[in-house]
């Protein structure tokens, strides 16, 4: 199997009493207003390729927009619900105070001009929300005696390992509030691996330790630290972002897909479906139905979306998969619009798992354990499970993470603690497994998608590469973006353009790659501590990419302009 690496540097140019609760009405296109102006420097001259905010607060779930100058400096803000929004430019190594409110009127165009007379504060290093840097991280310290000393250490040692290594903890830093959702969620996930639960008492002494032990990290709260302390030139002026903050705390859209409608759903952690327009912004919330599993123990899975507009979802605390039909999302009683699979399957822990894909054959496929795939029969209701090789000889979990059928209709998925892929052939039962090419390090592969010609994407988190795999030859190819330590996570592919997207989790970005001709761009969002992780293409307008902010509970889409 021939393996390359490849650098290029980065060119900037189904319940019938399902419970659903409603935005305010939707908004009409034909009464949006708009916001134009110019950014200058503290002298007064224009400056082009600087980012400007503008927030709508008022709106329920709060709006944001933002668009990037131009060569004169002006920039054009359109499509904005009428309300009261405030400005901020930031470019280089200033920005502007936020503006007093600005009021935008249907259908007419409100100016305000903003000045870069304020210094911005340090640019954040790369990372994961809310932890330490990956390059900080003691890669050495596996071990529970590298804890710091404190009471109740041996609890956390024995409760807080059993699914993951000490450096999860040892790189955390987070609040009180943040920290007692982490433990909560851990206990959800305990649940759906049919693992033991901890009391109360534990869990609120764990919370204890940790708060005390792993406070937030300095500067993590400045919105501004990621956005490039450069100007934006070339194609990397020529888009929006809009994003809605939603109103639940610690809602968790993880993922996102779209509809054939063009019409995005996010699968909230907390439970529940999101619908959100982007033509009118108008966003609404469906409860899944009711289970056995406690309204704070809910955790959707990584929704699927087929070309009849069904989509499929895992829902791991209660133990079986979803179906839901997003053409009755209109209808009268929307509940019917689900269905239900239970899990059935004894010896493979619980329904839930990181990654869906759909095969052609009508077959649905997710990754779970740490060790396998899982296929539904939707026809019989039936799972059948698929383990790898390699845990089959060391028991050792390789990993189970992204998830994505290639053009032969064989399915792959990523084997992230081993730095492996491994192929599955439908037919035979067969899986095969391939090494990563070399990355001087742990690659981390995450998510991965299908191209024009049925090959395979895949982001190589921890190396911060986009690896391409030729289905027929298994050969595997590095590209590196300038960009470096960037948490390449989600993967789609333009098959209209012939484009690949990807997220860039640790630096709050999107980034397009053009495989003609091997070159990155980069197309910021309006937050540091964004968190992108799932995004997908709006079939109705490949210039349109939805992203799903996790840790920030927001979810929304860059447009590219003309």
């Amino acid at each position: 199997m021939a393996l390359r690496d490849i650098t290029r540097t980065l060119a900037l140019g189904v319940a019938a009493g399902a419970i659903m609760l409603s935005a305010a009405p939707a908004l009409a296109l034909d009464n949006a207003g708009s916001l134009e102006g110019v950014v200058k420097n503290a002298a007064g001259q224009p400056v082009p390729g600087a980012f400007v905010r503008l927030k709508n607060s008022a709106a329920r779930p709060a709006l944001t927009f933002m668009v990037v100058s131009q060569a004169n400096g002006g920039f054009s803000a359109k499509d904005l619900p009428p309300g009261s929004y405030t400005v901020q430019a930031i470019g280089t190594a200033n920005q502007s105070a936020i503006s007093p409110a600005v009021a935008v009127e249907s259908n007419k165009a409100a100016k305000l001009d903003v000045s870069l007379t304020n210094p911005r504060g340090p640019m954040l290093t790369p990372a994961w929300p809310g932890r330490v840097p990956e390059a900080l991280v003691d890669k050495t310290s596996k071990d529970a005696k590298d804890l710091p000393a404190g009471q109740h250490k041996q609890l956390v040692a024995e409760k807080c390992t059993v699914c993951h290594d000490v450096q999860r903890i040892l790189s955390k830093r987070s609040p009180v509030d943040d920290w007692t959702f982490t433990v909560r969620r851990m206990r959800t996930n305990m649940a759906v691996s049919s693992l033991p639960d901890m009391s109360d008492q534990d869990a609120g002494n764990i919370v204890g330790y940790l708060s005390a032990n792993f406070k937030p990290l300095p500067g993590g709260d400045d919105p501004n630290g990621r956005l490039p302390n450069y100007a934006m030139t070339g194609q990397s002026t020529k888009y929006r972002v809009v994003t809605l903050d939603l109103p639940k705390r610690f809602s968790e859209p993880h993922d996102i897909a779209s509809d054939p409608k063009g019409i995005a759903w996010a699968a909230e952690r907390a439970g529940a479906l999101i619908r959100f327009d982007p033509k009118t912004y108008d966003f609404t919330e469906v409860r899944v139905p009711a289970g056995p599993a406690p309204a704070n123990r809910q955790r959707l899975g990584n929704p699927q979306i087929n070309a009849q507009g069904i989509l499929w979802t895992a829902d791991g605390p209660n133990n079986r998969w979803l179906s839901y039909d997003t053409n009755a999302f209109n209808k009268q009683n929307p509940g019917v619009a689900f269905h239900i699979y239970p899990w059935t399957a004894k010896g493979h822990g619980g329904a839930g798992g990181n990654s869906f894909a759909l095969h052609p054959d009508g077959t649905i496929w997710g990754t779970g354990q740490g060790k396998e795939v899982r296929m539904l029969n939707p026809q019989t209701a039936e799972f059948s499970f698929y383990e790898a090789p390699s845990f089959k000889q060391t028991k050792e979990n390789p990993g189970a993470y992204g998830l994505a059928v290639a053009g032969d209709g064989s399915v792959w998925w990523a084997e992230d603690e081993a730095d492996m892929m491994a192929r599955l052939d439908p037919k035979t039962g067969k899986v095969e497994e391939f090494k990563l090419p070399p990355t001087g390090g742990h690659a981390l592969p995450r998510r991965m998608n299908t191209d024009w010609d049925g090959n395979l994407w895949v982001g190589i988190w921890e190396a911060g590469k986009l690896m391409k795999i030729d289905y027929k030859t298994k050969e595997m190819t590095l590209y590196t973006p300038k960009t470096p330590a960037l948490g390449m996570y989600s993967i789609v592919a333009d098959k209209k353009n012939k484009l690949i997207w990807a997220s860039a989790q640790q630096v709050d970005k999107i980034f397009r790659f053009n495989p003609a001709t091997q070159e990155f761009t980069e197309f910021p969002l309006p937050y540091a501590q964004q968190d992108p992780r799932r995004i997908d293409i709006d079939p109705t307008n490949p210039n349109r990419i939805f992203f799903s902010g996790n840790t920030a509970d927001r979810i929304g889409f860059i447009e590219l302009t003309p």
